[in-house]
């Protein structure tokens, strides 16, 4: 597991990437140009395209077709219509004085008899609200009867809308990617440079899948960076968004990416994160230990109960395992009759652990993190 290039790795091994690189190659194959609709934060998009290229070539029969990459935001700078660009940029001096915009013919028939784009798949990047549906409706008009005729990916950020047919396929990032594919990935991240149990690389990898969404990158980058036992991720967070390579990362102002939340200053929502991961990690780890202390000592709270008429959410509690840790703390603290406690347990660092359960369990349940030292404290027998 060591050595290994986490970026391939997620665009190759994790389901969700998986799928866009596999869909989009398989719409390609079928002679359907492809629109790719991507988040402004796309984790390793190098790694993507070459993947797909990669999937491409392993399930084509022509081992000879390039991808041509064009970002059309620095090579277009006079703003030509898409068809005009694509003759600018394939086509001979010919080729180019050829076409006549009043010519019956249309601009894509044209581009597909003189075979400008023979053995290309254009892949268009730098797309923009205002040029992607050009370079759709471009698209629309190329019927190529084989794959090696030509073919167009364009790489549109955010989501995009437009009637499909079987020349024009869709394939979503965010439909496809979830943030369980993140902790997928993280788990295999820590596999392989974390020594520590897997109850703690399932916290770790929660953590940053919930704080990082579908980012992959960023996340992997999380794990590297942050001792989970001894700091917050949110330091993590601080040294992750000084790194010149993700200084673009996040920048829509309209992004919940969390590295725009950090610098937002959102700590609030960072904080209510980080508490989600934590209630679904902790809590039942809290809720484990408390059933192993009720049975240790079942016989001493069964004969509190008998002792003391205990009301839990307006009901009498007669089972010692429905019992919470408040209340194992208030019997250990309140004294019956006889002057003795309802619920002597002679271990000290026994009696010390439900309260700092009850600590814990609080904390969880009124919306509030568990500091780094609660969480190794809570998972230091693991």
């Amino acid at each position: 597991m060591f050595n290994i290039s986490w970026d391939e790795f997620w665009w190759t091994n994790i389901t969700g990437p998986n799928v866009v690189v596999t869909t989009v190659a398989m719409h390609l194959l079928e002679c359907a140009n492809v629109v790719l609709s991507v988040p402004s934060d796309l984790p390793w998009r190098h790694s993507m395209r070459s993947s797909i290229h990669s999937e491409f070539k392993y399930r084509s029969m022509f081992q000879d077709i390039i991808i041509e990459p064009i970002d059309v935001a620095d090579e277009n700078p006079d703003h030509l219509e898409p068809g005009r660009f694509i003759l600018q940029r394939f086509g001979d001096d010919a080729a180019q004085r050829g076409f006549r915009d009043k010519s019956k013919m249309t601009i894509q028939d044209y581009i597909s008899q003189k075979e400008i784009l023979k053995n290309r798949i254009v892949w268009v990047k730098g797309l923009s609200g205002q040029t992607a549906p050009q370079w759709i409706n471009l698209c629309r008009g190329f019927t190529p009867k084989n794959y090696n005729e030509g073919l167009f990916v364009l790489e549109v950020p955010g989501d995009v809308r437009f009637r499909e047919s079987s020349r024009m396929r869709l394939v979503s990032y965010n439909k496809c990617v979830t943030s369980y594919d993140v902790r997928l990935l993280n788990s295999f991240i820590l596999d392989s440079i974390d020594k520590r149990s897997n109850v703690w690389k399932n916290y770790i990898a929660t953590v940053a899948a919930v704080l990082c969404d579908t980012d992959a990158e960023v996340s992997e980058c999380l794990l590297q960076n942050v001792s989970f036992a001894e700091e917050s991720p949110v330091e993590g967070l601080r040294r992750i968004a000084e790194q010149p390579e993700f200084a673009r990362r996040g920048q829509e102002s309209h992004s919940g990416h969390i590295l725009q939340l950090y610098r937002k200053g959102n700590l609030p929502e960072i904080e209510r994160r980080i508490w989600s991961a934590q209630v679904q990690t902790l809590f039942p780890i809290i809720e484990m230990e408390r059933i192993e202390i009720i049975k240790r000592n079942f016989a001493a709270i069964k004969k509190a109960l008998e002792q003391e008429v205990i009301v839990q959410y307006n009901e009498e509690i007669t089972n010692p395992y429905d019992v919470e840790l408040g209340t194992l703390c208030h019997l250990m603290s309140k004294r019956g009759s006889d002057g003795h406690y309802l619920l002597y347990i002679p271990d000290e660092a026994l009696r010390d652990r439900i309260r700092f359960l009850h600590e814990c369990r609080n904390l969880l349940a009124h919306a509030e993190c568990c500091s780094p030292y609660q969480v190794a404290e809570l998972l230091k027998n693991y």
